[in-house]
């Protein structure tokens, strides 16, 4: 992925920063869903609601757990990184 370098006036910017918390997305993620959408022709994605945001984080967090603590705590990295 490469990086790319715009210039905007401060107002623009502003409106930007915005309209990309809005949707929950950095900048730079708002503005290549914006290309890609402008060069696909298509619509770009709504944002999710806070139900639908809440609702996902509930699925992700009850998944499997995996227990990886010795006698209480938490690995070192050296524990960790054994072999």
């Amino acid at each position: 992925m490469k990086n790319v370098t715009i210039s905007m006036k401060d107002e623009m910017l502003s409106e930007l920063r915005v309209e990309a918390a809005k949707a929950g997305k950095s900048v730079s993620r708002f503005v290549a869903d914006l290309i890609e959408a402008s060069i696909h022709k298509s619509a770009p994605a709504a944002p999710m609601s806070r139900n639908a945001q809440m609702e996902a984080l509930e699925r992700i967090l009850s998944g499997p757990k995996w227990s990886v603590m010795r006698d209480g705590r938490m690995p070192t990295a050296e524990e960790r990184n054994e072999r």
